[in-house]
């Protein structure tokens, strides 16, 4: 999300907030001590194995081997190895999928995660919403509250299907901030594009910490088993100077990282830095490159958006939530630009259901056609699958289930009461399906949902930290936000 704050808390009231959190606090170091020696909320993570899933509903969303009724995948070492009807597997275990489809892990493609344990806290005006409590909340966490908030948003999405996130990280005052986040991607085993952002919301004209990049590859991305990949997050050219946008995006490149930053998120503000023409005119828009949100835009934008295969990642419960405006999702779709869905932040959009935006999608298609038929749900899927992956620049290891990609796999029941009776896969995964139908999610070969329940995760123990951590700093980012400590420019 992109603040469209001007000004900050002062000084006098972020040493009033920390004098009254007081010891609770501890030092970032021994947060991070504590957070890479014992992981809260996570066991170890299941090995990988062979193993056959029999009698699926198969969506592929692989234009050779289409859909198949009644069908098998093969996992060994976390690849799939095959995928057909009476797959022979002689010794590998087997997972009946009876009334169940079997679909590619879906992919959320711009998530700050961090946040996640402020979820719905943001006030009902303009002194109290989601911008300023963003700004407020991210002053006075920790490393280990960060960490809090990632592992919550992973233990949802493992939950609800989504087998890769990009955490769009845009609270990192320092780099032990970016380590907490990153140790709990180790420790849940999701898939994940970690996107390292700037200090803090609402700053302007601030780049991220670009010397602790090659760090961060080294010690963490390195070592992950190709789960996580490194990106930037940048302010952009609508909230940081164009030499900024240079320097970020020069590093990334040289360093061969993925690219994103908030767009077009209000008229005043594309009015006033014409983002997308500014990006376009230095050579910084390209395959390589997400923008987010993007509500307020042009036709001529588009047009740059589009011959420059940059990608845009859009997040309908959120844009509509904050009046950035409806989706232009036709309107970049008829222009061909390759577009992918993401939560943004649950402090917003309330919870992490990309079957819920999914069929948000559909509808903003249908209703600003206005048709029934203006798009697919077909086309909805691909979106939050391969189209998701090709954003991230995942899409040859996963979006789509087919032999040599990684086993990030998700079953999903077809006889609960909101599923029933069986139709067509497609329709009945874009418009009926929830995160409660999800019976079994599998990332790279490792079960980590099966029948319905999370295998490695302590739920109470991540609710109880979340809980936590917002009694401890609420009273104090409530004084800040009462008191006038941010100014607001609309």
């Amino acid at each position: 999300m992109m603040s469209n704050i001007s000004g900050r808390i002062s000084r006098r009231h972020l040493l009033r907030v920390s004098s009254a959190l007081g010891a609770a606090i501890a030092t970032p170091s021994q947060l991070l001590a504590k957070t890479e020696t014992s992981i809260q909320g996570a066991g170890p993570l299941p090995a990988r194995s062979e193993f056959v899933i029999r009698h699926a509903s198969i969506i592929t969303m692989d234009p050779t081997l289409g859909d198949i009724a009644d069908g098998d995948i093969h996992v060994r070492n976390g690849s799939i190895v095959a995928i057909g009807r009476n797959l022979q597997a002689p010794g590998a275990k087997v997972i009946d999928a009876r009334n169940m489809i079997a679909m590619p892990g879906m992919i959320d493609t711009h998530w700050h995660m961090w946040g996640s344990v402020a979820r719905n806290m943001a006030g009902e005006d303009s002194k109290t919403g989601y911008f300023l409590f963003a700004r407020a909340v991210g002053d006075v966490f920790t490393p280990e509250d960060n960490a809090r908030g990632v592992r919550l948003s992973l233990a949802e999405a493992i939950h609800g299907g989504i087998t890769t996130v990009h955490n769009w990280s845009h609270n990192l005052p320092k780099p032990a901030f970016a380590d907490a986040e990153l140790a709990a991607h180790q420790a849940f085993g999701a898939r994940a594009l970690f996107g390292y952002g700037y200090a803090g919301v609402g700053m302007v004209d601030q780049p991220i910490n670009l010397a602790d990049l090659e760090r961060v590859q080294s010690r963490w991305i390195s070592k992950s088993e190709g789960l996580t990949t490194l990106g930037i997050c940048s302010r952009g050219p609508e909230s940081n100077n164009m030499d900024i946008c240079k320097r970020e995006w020069e590093l990334a490149r040289k360093l061969g990282l993925r690219i994103s930053t908030h767009m077009g998120t209000s008229a005043a503000r594309v009015k006033l830095r014409e983002g997308v023409k500014a990006l376009s005119a230095n050579g910084l828009l390209g395959p390589d490159v997400i923008l987010v949100h993007d509500t307020n835009t042009s036709l001529d934008d588009i047009d740059l958006v589009a011959k420059s295969k940059t990608y845009v990642s859009m997040s309908p419960y959120t844009e509509m939530r904050t009046g950035f405006g409806i989706p232009p999702l036709l309107q970049m779709l008829d222009k061909g630009v390759s577009i992918a869905l993401s939560i943004d932040t649950t402090v917003l959009a309330g919870n992490a259901d990309m079957f819920a935006i999914m069929k948000a999608m559909q509808n903003v298609a249908d209703g600003t056609k206005p048709s029934e038929f203006a798009i697919t749900p077909r086309k909805v899927l691909e979106l939050a699958t391969i189209e998701g992956a090709r954003a991230l620049g995942v899409d040859d290891r996963v979006g789509s289930l087919k032999p040599g990609k990684r086993a990030d796999i998700v079953l999903v029941r077809t006889d609960d009461l909101n599923m029933g009776p069986v139709n067509d896969p497609v329709r009945m995964i874009v418009q009926s399906a929830q995160p409660s139908n999800v019976d079994t999610t599998i990332i790279d070969g490792r079960i980590l949902k099966r029948g319905g329940k999370l295998i490695n995760v302590d739920t109470r123990k991540l609710m109880a930290d979340a809980s936590e951590t917002m009694t401890r700093v609420r009273a104090g980012v409530e004084k800040v936000l009462r008191e006038g400590g941010v100014s607001v420019v609309r």
